[in-house]
């Protein structure tokens, strides 16, 4: 006579049965969609770093990008217009010939765009002041001061010009504390032309009197 076999299966307790939910399927979830998530959410971070030159002649824009993400794409701008940049290890560069506001974006693999704004200011692009207040006329020497506000007075480049076209010289400059002064005849118009190691030039007419 044949007997029947009988397969006895093992039952899981219920504590087994909870252990393997969250080690096995809750927790794995979590992970994995918490990390997917935090990942989708992540943003370019942009550090700017302006340096204006002391001496005017030229301003730098130099920024870098962080994110957890790669960066597939940077762009720079002025007034809307797209401009170039350059990049020095992790570091990108900006040249500002122009005062006004640079923008900058990043994009990360997951699409998402930053945006950072930054002002230049320190381009010199007013032209040299001439103080008509305390203009003088001592003899036939013609004393007035000159200043710029951001950069230095051009003094190899500034000249009169009289009526009959004459361009003159100064007979005396102190670049210390702006004064010049030239030699006029009585009665003459000069025209002086002033500007800045920038090349801001000011036309200052002055008439002479008998």
């Amino acid at each position: 006579m044949n007997k029947s076999k009988v397969e006895v299966k093992n039952k899981m307790s219920p504590l087994e049965i909870i252990l393997r939910f969250f080690f096995g399927f809750l927790i794995p979830f979590v992970v994995i969609n918490g990390l997917i998530f935090f990942l989708f959410i992540q943003v370019p971070n942009i550090n700017i770093v302006k340096e204006d030159s002391s001496d005017y002649e030229e301003s730098k824009v130099k920024f870098s990008v962080d994110c957890l993400l790669p960066i597939t794409q940077i762009n720079t701008y002025f007034d809307d217009k797209e401009i170039a940049y350059t990049k020095n290890g992790d570091t990108y560069i900006i040249n500002a010939d122009n005062n006004g506001s640079y923008k900058i974006t990043a994009t990360a693999l997951n699409k998402s765009v930053s945006e950072a704004l930054v002002t230049i200011e320190a381009k010199d692009v007013s032209a040299p002041s001439i103080d008509l207040d305390n203009a003088v006329v001592t003899g036939k020497t013609l004393i007035f001061y000159v200043s710029d506000a951001q950069s230095e007075i051009n003094y190899d480049n500034l000249y009169g010009v009289l009526e009959n076209g004459e361009k003159i010289t100064p007979i005396h400059t102190d670049a210390a504390s702006g004064n010049v002064q030239f030699n006029i005849e009585s009665g003459e118009k000069v025209v002086v032309h002033v500007e800045d190691i920038e090349g801001n030039g000011a036309d200052i007419t002055f008439t002479i009197g008998e």
